[in-house]
């Protein structure tokens, strides 16, 4: 081998392990930049000694190296990480086997009128700069899809990669020592027979991925269906005790001209203590349909009512301490957006829990130009926090606002906390 041919293949490995380890961090979505030097500087450092001395079979020592890199060094859990190491060296092993196909075909049966050195060279760059396009078409097609922890749809992707892999290198004896020998003594129909089993497999691979991800939007498109149903659902039943409250404050309304008139009575003949237990009576009478709500927000007061008198009718203790003050600029949809999901996700999380346990507690708080709105409530702590569309709902009005939200579940208690950026008021 030469110094050249040499160099070139630490140079062309160290380029792709680059790469792939950008390829790898950007689909697991993990922090491991800091750590890319210690990886890049072992993948080279063993790229020149394999070179150098020929030796077979390191592939299947770069797979542990990687799993150590990702688990060990990048807290990245094994089932995140199986779907774009199988990308990785499914497409290695694609790249390596049409390099060796060709570069012994040329070698076998072109009499070359210079060093084949640069034939290699050019066959090893051609490929590589496919193997690259290749990483950022699955980066941009397929990263929604391999973000995904392992699941059934992967399967289809992962056990027939695996196979592809074992095939193409045991078909083409690429761990073997022998390999280079083995190749030279292909005819051209050999040849040619290899390189189109190369492609249509190289075609399936795609295509399996292209429905990997097609499956895996679906999955998620029916789990969206799913969840919207099941609001649906719920905003049924909420409109209807919202009927059932409606008539009761109806009710109430007719009658009062009759409770006012017994209190006139109980007043007139001196029974100042059966007066005052008819007022208190009344007055909790009253509470138990609407609850008093004053924001500085008329829209949101409306809705406040709403949702938290459909709380206390389930039930649950509540809490309200919220105002917006006059120089927070937000839209009222927004802020309807944000505070009914906030409610709406927290009644359904008390309804979970016993009666006696019931609570839900939401503020709001200015800080500088900011409005922080927290919500805390009882939920089941055995069930793990899931990002519905109600979530991703209050997420994206934070994102607009310029803010974040922060969320936890911890000794039965849900809190929220959503930072808001006041808009610039127009003109």
């Amino acid at each position: 081998m030469t110094v050249i041919l040499y160099l070139w293949w630490i140079v062309s490995n160290g380029i792709l392990s680059y790469f792939s380890i950008d390829f790898f961090l950007s689909i697991t979505q993990a922090d491991g930049k800091k750590h890319i030097p210690i990886l890049l500087t072992i993948t080279i450092v063993l790229t020149a000694v394999i070179t150098r001395w020929q030796i077979p079979g390191t592939f299947w020592l770069e797979i542990p190296l990687w799993m150590v890199y990702a688990i060990v060094f990048i807290k990245i859990r094994w089932a995140n990480l199986l779907a774009p190491m199988a990308i990785l060296f499914t497409l290695r092993t694609f790249t390596e086997g049409f390099t060796a196909v060709l570069t012994a075909y040329a070698a076998s049966h072109f009499n070359l009128s210079f060093d084949g050195t640069w034939v290699q060279i050019a066959f090893s760059l051609s490929l590589d700069i496919l193997f690259l396009l290749l990483l950022i078409w699955i980066q941009k097609r397929a990263a929604f899809s391999l973000q995904k922890s392992i699941s059934p749809y992967l399967y289809a992707l992962l056990l027939p990669s695996a196979l592809m892999v074992l095939s193409i290198r045991y078909g083409l004896r690429l761990d073997s020592p022998t390999f280079a020998q083995y190749l030279s003594s292909f005819q051209r129909g050999s040849s040619f027979t290899a390189l189109f089993l190369l492609s249509g497999a190289a075609v399936v691979f795609f295509i399996m991925i292209e429905i990997v991800c097609k499956v895996t939007r679906l999955a998620e498109q029916e789990t969206a269906v799913a969840l919207l149903t099941s609001q649906l659902s719920a905003q049924q039943t909420y409109m209807e005790e919202a009927k059932t409250r409606n008539a009761q404050y109806a009710a109430f309304q007719h009658d009062i001209k009759n409770h006012l008139l017994v209190l006139s009575g109980l007043i007139r003949e001196a029974k100042y203590g059966a007066a005052e237990q008819y007022a208190t009576n009344l007055q909790a009478g009253c509470s138990s349909i609407t609850i008093p709500v004053s924001t500085g927000n008329l829209i949101l007061d409306t809705l406040l009512k709403e949702k938290l008198g459909h709380a206390r009718y389930c039930e649950i203790h509540v809490d309200c301490k919220v105002r917006i003050p006059f120089s927070f600029h937000a839209e009222d949809l927004d802020l309807c957006v944000v505070f009914s999901n906030i409610l709406d996700n927290a009644i359904t999380a008390c309804m979970q829990v016993e009666k006696a346990k019931r609570f839900l507690s939401i503020t709001t708080k200015v800080r500088a130009n900011f409005l922080v709105i927290e919500s805390t409530n009882s939920a089941d702590i055995s069930s793990p926090i899931q990002k519905g569309i109600g979530l991703q709902n209050i997420e994206a009005i934070s994102r607009k606002y310029q803010g974040i939200t922060e969320i936890e579940n911890t000794d039965g208690t849900f809190r929220i906390s959503v930072l808001l950026c006041s808009l610039q008021k127009a003109g």
